[in-house]
C-alpha cells in the first residue's frame, strides 16, 4: 500500500473516530430493552441482506442491500442507535467473513459512518428535529438520500485516487447506469423500510427482510437467465464456440479500449485445410463432426488463457489474443496447429497431408491503425499468404513479404493453383517446394529491376515450374537412394513434359521459358539443351539460383539438408558456374534480411 492510500485510509479514520466521540453518548448507552431489541434485529436484518448479493450482468459486479437497512435506521431511530447497529453489523461480518481482508471491513465502517452523519445532518437540518412520527414531508429524506448517494460517490473516487488508479474505463456510460440503478433500488428500499417500521414495527422489519431477500434470489435468477439466452445468441450452434457477430463486436471493443489506453493484442484467422475434400470424402455429418472436434480442441487449448475463439465462418475460425505480440502469437498458434497434426480423427488419412491441418495469417493491432477493419484484413491477408505457401503453415502479416503484385493477379494464381494440385496427390514434396519457391520469388522480384510484366512471369514460373513431375513414376520421385543413370534420365524429361502442360492450357505461354529451361547451368553444363550464360533467359537464371537454394534447404530422400548458412556458401561456391553472378549476392542479402532467424552463423562474401 503506499504513502498516499495510507495517509487517506488515515484521515478516514480521525474523521470516523471524531463521529463516534462526538456524536455517540458514551455515559449515556442503557437503552431500553426495545430499543436494544431493534439495534439487534437491523444489525441481522443488515448482515442478512449484505450475503445476498444481486449480481449486475454487464460490470460483473453486485451489489447488496444492507444499505437501505442503515439508512432506514439513521432516518427513524437517530445516528446513536444507528452507529451502534454499523458497529454490531461490521463485528459479526468480521467473524463471519473471515477470508475478507480486516482493512477492507474497516474502510468499509468508516466509509458508512461518514455518509450516514453526512445524511442523518441534512436530514435533520431540513427537517429541524427528528420526531420519529413518520413521512409528514417527503423532501427532507429525499435531499438525505441524495447526499449519501453524493458523500458515497466522493469517498468511492478519492480511494480509487488514493491507490494512484486511474479512471479509465470506470466511469463509462454501461457502468453508470448500473451504478445509478443501484442506488435507485437502495433509496427506495429505505423509504419502504421507514414507512413498514412506522405502521407494523418489528413485523414490517421481518416482511421487508424476507421481500428483499425473495426479491434478490428472483433477480439473479432472471440474470441467470438472461445470461444463458445472450450466450446463446453470442454462440455458434455446432462448435459452442462465440460465433461471427460476437467476435466482430468484441473485435471493436477491444480496439476502441486498447487504442485508447494502450496495449497490444494480436488475431489469428486459421482455416481447415481440404475440408471441402474431406466433406465429399465422407458427407456433411462427418464434416460437421470435424468441424466441431476442431472447435473443441480449440476451446480447450485456450482455456487457461484469456483468449477469445469464435467460428468465423464454414471451416474458418478466428483467435483474438489479448496482450500477446505477433511472434508469441504465431509462436502459440504454430504450437496448436502442430498439435492437431498428431491428433488422430476419422478419415483424415484420404487428406493430401494425412492429419488434420490449417493454414493460419495473424496480424497485430498497430497504434496507427482507424479502425479494427485494417486489422481483419491484415489478418486475411496473411491467412491467403499461408495458403499461398501450401498450407498447414502459420504465417505473419509483413508487407514486406505480402506482395501487392501477388494478390492483384489471384485469379492467375488460382488456375495455375488448380493445375498444381494434380502433384498434390502424387508428391507433396514437389508441392511445397513449388509454393517454397513462389513465395522467394515474390520477395525477390520486387529488389530487381523488373517491369512488372517479368515480376508477374517469374512468380508464376515459379509456382508452376515442376509441373511436369506429374509425368515422373512416383516410385522415382519418391526413391530414398541414389537415381539409375535410366532414372535420372526419365526424372530430366520433367522440364519438357512441364512444357507441354502449359502449352496444352494456352493462357501461360509466357512462363515456358521458366518452365522448360530453370535447370540449364550459367556454365552450360544443364539440361536439357547445355545452353549458357546469357543465351538462358534472364528469368530461367534468377529461378534456377531459388529453385536451388530451396532445394538445398529443405528435406530430400536423396540428400542431406543444408543450413540456410550452408546453403549461402554453397550459392557463392557455384556463382559464376552453375548460377549467374550477377544475382546470387542481390539473392543472398534478401534472405539474410527476410530471414535472420535462419542464418546459424555469419557468412563471408567471396
Amino acid at each position: 500500500m503506499s504513502i498516499r492510500s495510507k495517509t487517506y485510509l488515515f484521515l478516514m479514520a480521525l474523521l470516523s473516530i471524531f463521529i463516534f466521540l462526538y456524536f455517540l453518548n458514551l455515559e449515556n448507552t442503557s437503552y431500553s430493552l426495545e430499543e436494544w431489541t431493534w439495534i439487534y434485529f437491523l444489525s441481522f436484518a443488515a448482515f442478512l441482506l449484505c450475503e445476498f448479493e444481486v449480481k449486475i450482468e454487464q460490470s460483473r459486479g453486485s451489489f447488496s442491500m444492507e444499505s437501505a437497512v442503515f439508512l432506514a435506521a439513521v432516518l427513524y431511530f437517530g445516528i446513536e442507535l444507528s452507529l451502534i447497529v454499523l458497529v454490531l453489523f461490521f463485528t459479526i461480518s468480521v467473524f463471519y467473513n473471515k477470508k475478507t481482508p480486516i482493512i477492507a471491513h474497516v474502510f468499509n465502517f468508516l466509509m458508512y459512518s461518514i455518509m450516514l452523519t453526512a445524511t442523518y445532518h441534512t436530514f435533520v437540518w431540513l427537517r429541524e428535529e427528528l420526531d420519529g412520527q413518520g413521512l409528514e414531508n417527503i423532501f427532507p429524506y429525499i435531499v438525505a438520500l441524495f447526499v449519501y448517494f453524493l458523500i458515497n460517490i466522493l469517498i468511492f473516487t478519492s480511494f480509487v485516487w488514493s491507490l494512484g488508479s486511474k479512471f479509465n474505463g470506470i466511469f463509462n456510460r454501461g457502468l453508470l447506469k448500473e451504478v445509478f440503478f443501484a442506488y435507485f433500488v437502495t433509496l427506495l428500499l429505505s423509504l419502504v423500510l421507514i414507512i413498514l417500521i412506522d405502521n407494523e414495527g418489528f413485523f414490517g422489519l421481518f416482511l421487508f427482510t424476507v421481500l428483499v431477500v425473495l426479491l434478490s434470489i428472483t433477480f439473479g435468477k432472471v440474470l441467470e437467465w438472461y445470461q444463458e439466452m445472450a450466450n446463446q445468441a453470442n454462440k455458434d450452434y455446432l462448435t459452442g464456440l462465440y460465433n461471427h457477430g460476437y467476435f466482430k463486436d468484441y473485435l471493436k471493443e477491444l480496439f476502441r479500449e486498447t487504442k485508447k489506453t494502450g496495449g497490444q493484442f494480436s488475431i489469428a484467422f486459421l482455416d481447415l485445410d481440404d475440408f471441402k475434400k474431406y466433406n465429399d470424402y465422407h458427407g456433411h455429418v462427418q464434416g460437421d463432426r470435424l468441424l466441431k472436434f476442431v472447435g473443441e480442441y480449440l476451446k480447450n487449448e485456450t482455456k487457461d488463457r484469456s483468449f477469445t475463439v469464435a467460428r468465423y465462418g464454414g471451416e474458418e475460425f478466428a483467435i483474438i489474443l489479448p496482450k500477446t505480440e505477433k511472434h508469441a502469437a504465431a509462436a502459440f498458434m504454430d504450437q496448436l496447429r502442430k498439435k492437431l497434426n498428431d491428433t488422430p480423427f476419422d478419415g483424415v488419412e484420404r487428406l493430401p497431408y494425412r492429419c488434420i491441418s490449417f493454414s493460419c495469417g495473424i496480424a497485430e493491432y498497430e497504434s496507427d491503425m482507424y479502425e479494427e477493419s485494417e486489422l481483419l484484413h491484415k489478418a486475411d491477408q496473411a491467412l491467403y499468404y499461408s495458403k499461398a505457401q501450401g498450407k498447414n503453415n502459420v504465417q505473419l502479416y509483413d508487407e514486406k513479404r505480402i506482395s501487392r503484385d501477388a494478390l492483384k493477379f489471384k485469379e492467375d494464381l488460382d488456375a495455375i493453383e488448380e493445375q498444381l494440385k494434380l502433384l498434390l496427390y502424387k508428391d507433396v514434396y514437389t508441392y511445397r517446394h513449388s509454393k517454397r519457391v513462389f513465395t522467394y520469388a515474390m520477395e525477390f522480384s520486387d529488389r530487381l529491376p523488373l517491369t512488372e510484366e517479368e515480376k508477374r512471369t517469374l512468380i508464376l514460373g515459379a509456382l508452376v515450374h515442376d509441373i511436369g513431375k506429374i509425368e515422373v513414376s512416383r516410385d522415382i520421385i519418391n526413391k530414398k537412394g541414389k537415381l539409375t543413370s535410366d532414372e535420372w534420365e526419365m526424372m530430366k524429361k520433367h522440364v519438357i513434359w512441364g512444357k507441354e502442360i502449359v502449352l496444352s492450357d494456352g493462357r501461360f505461354e509466357e512462363v515456358i521459358p521458366l518452365v522448360e529451361l530453370h535447370h540449364e547451368r550459367y556454365d552450360g553444363r544443364g539440361y536439357p539443351y547445355g545452353i549458357k550464360g546469357e543465351e538462358i533467359p534472364k528469368l530461367a537464371r534468377i529461378l534456377c539460383i531459388i529453385d536451388s537454394f530451396d532445394a538445398m534447404t529443405t528435406d530430400r530422400p536423396y540428400q542431406r539438408t543444408k543450413t540456410f548458412s550452408e546453403a549461402i556458401v554453397e550459392l557463392r561456391r557455384c556463382s559464376g558456374t552453375q548460377f549467374d553472378p550477377q544475382y546470387v549476392e542481390p539473392f543472398i542479402q534478401m534472405i539474410e534480411e527476410y530471414y535472420p532467424e535462419k542464418i546459424t552463423n555469419k557468412t563471408v562474401s567471396t
